[in-house]
């Protein structure tokens, strides 16, 4: 009796091999960039191989080697395209992201390149492997043949693991991106991640705030509107520096003291799943998980304390942070194009202000820029740089283009800032106040890295530090000392808390940006 079905060995070490050398490109460019030398590649490239080859060998034992071949293969194809084409990983938090995104979003990222990509990586080899792996081997035999192959392969990997230990320890404890960059496992491994976060967070919900207070001063009503950017970057804004006129109508504003930018603003993280939920809760850049989208945020604890809530959506969604106040998305019939500009959400708000009799937040939630279609962003109105990248196929395009596109769309965000400061002024029947900020930042071909939705730990300052405008100043810290002092995502709900004088256990006073108390600068106004 043979030992081995010949056949079926030699159709798990093709596969194995075609695992590794196939979607092995962001693994690669990774160990170069880190100096990792030749000999040390090979070792890794081998270790995968060994990894890959013990895998299929137990799955042929089980009886479901085609399956399971084809299932990394057709995991593997969209995975490298996504990696290769804009510089991301594929991690817990980007996997989040992936499955947040609605349907608009995800039609913006299918390009010809990305379906020639799956067909000739993806498609392609698994036709084959369907069509010509067949096995006529008796079910005991294969099941003894794979276990035993399984077996010999995990014994030769471990040898290997444990004989160059110093090497693959080295490296992986000095990168530790390097696992989120080997396809399909960093997919599978962040599904599982994902899966086992799922049913850590807590099934009931946990209620904050429920000492929250109001302590009323003022006969006028008092309106907060806090504008949710987002991929907006801090340095492609012209108020803050920014060469071009990308934000013409707040360099007006901040030039006539009417405004302030805090321009050394950071993130809580790269991608709208994360920082949104974030930035809302009393949680920090530092502390905040999973379970917090389960517990009470700023915005419940405003309305426990007798403050109305509401919250215009013209993005993927809320993230849940919108699922207990008053919520309402915009009509895409009502709007004049193809697709709701945020500026359209000024007509939304002057509607609910023409309704507001006491103290009331209103979030709106923009759009933005979000990429990579940048180019639907704008109207022909507004699209002052050309010529401009018109495809979501970023590497169709020239860097220039991209910029412009992406310019293009902070102009609509100009507008809608500018346009809610003009529509509070009119209103001298309440006491207004706005704060605009960004959720995270974007990449544009920076270092070879496009998009957004690195790990904190890894991101680029793009992807980080975003803008923040406020209005009026009379309203907000300006203080002189120190102008390169941050501010971050930590700082918006205490921030509201002490707008609506909000007393509650959560609230801390170093963290309010209206605090008058505190003695730092944090805010510098760009004419």
């Amino acid at each position: 009796m043979r030992v081995f079905n010949a056949k079926s060995l030699s159709w798990s070490i093709v596969v194995s091999a075609w695992l590794v050398i196939a979607y092995s490109r962001p693994l690669l460019s990774a160990l170069e960039q880190y100096q990792a030398g030749a000999l040390l590649q090979l070792k890794i490239g081998l270790l995968l191989w060994l990894f890959y080859a013990a895998f299929l060998s137990l799955s042929r034992a089980l009886g479901c080697f085609k399956v399971v071949a084809i299932a990394l293969i057709m995991i593997a194809a969209p995975v490298s395209f996504f990696m290769q084409q804009y510089g991301v990983v594929i991690d817990p938090d980007m996997l989040v992201n992936t499955i947040e995104t609605d349907i608009g979003e995800t039609a913006d990222l299918l390009s010809l390149a990305l379906f020639q990509h799956l067909f000739l990586l993806g498609v392609l080899p698994s036709i084959l492997i369907w069509k010509f792996d067949s096995s006529t081997t008796r079910w005991s035999t294969q099941l003894g043949q794979g276990v035993l192959a399984s077996t010999l392969l995990v014994a030769v990997m471990s040898t290997m693991m444990y004989t160059n230990y110093d090497d693959f320890a080295s490296l992986f404890r000095n990168h530790r991106d390097i696992k989120y960059r080997i396809v399909p496992f960093n997919a599978i491994s962040s599904t599982v991640s994902v899966i086992k976060q799922h049913f850590d967070v807590p099934t009931e919900f946990v209620t904050l705030g429920t000492d929250a207070v109001q302590r009323k001063s003022m006969s006028k009503p008092k309106v907060m509107v806090v504008i949710v950017g987002e991929t907006a970057r801090a340095d492609h804004f012209s108020v803050n520096g920014y060469a071009r006129l990308t934000t013409p109508k707040l360099n007006r504003l901040a030039a006539s003291g009417q405004i302030l930018s805090y321009t050394n603003a950071i993130s809580c993280g790269t991608a709208t799943a994360i920082s949104v939920p974030c930035m809302f809760s009393f949680a920090t850049a530092e502390t905040y998980n999973d379970t917090v989208r389960s517990s009470s945020n700023v915005l419940d604890v405003l309305k426990q304390a007798g403050i109305s809530a509401t919250w215009i959506e013209n993005n993927s969604g809320c993230k849940n942070v919108c699922d207990r106040i008053e919520t309402t998305v915009l009509d895409q019939q009502g709007c004049a194009e193809l697709e709701c500009f945020d500026n359209d959400m000024v007509t939304r708000l002057s509607a609910l202000l023409q309704e507001t009799e006491r103290d009331r937040v209103i979030v709106l939630h923009q759009m933005g820029s979000h990429g990579p279609a940048y180019y639907k962003r704008s109207p022909q109105s507004l699209k002052q740089f050309q010529p401009e990248c018109e495809s979501a196929d970023l590497t169709a395009c020239s860097k220039e283009q991209i910029i412009n596109a992406y310019d293009n769309s902070l102009l609509v965000t100009d507008a809608l800032i500018s346009g809610v400061i003009e529509l509070l002024q009119t209103r001298t029947d309440i006491d207004a106040s706005m704060m605009y900020v960004s959720d995270h930042g974007e990449s544009l071909g920076d270092h070879g890295i496009y998009l957004h939705g690195l790990p904190n730990w890894m991101a680029p300052a793009e992807q980080r530090q975003i803008p923040w405008i406020v209005w009026p100043t009379s309203h907000f810290k300006n203080m002189t000392v120190d102008n390169q002092q941050p501010v971050s995502h930590d700082y918006l709900a205490h921030t509201l808390l002490g707008f609506f004088e909000v007393e509650t256990a959560l609230y801390d006073h170093q963290l309010d940006l209206i605090d008058s108390t505190g003695s730092v600068n944090i805010a510098h106004t760009t004419p």
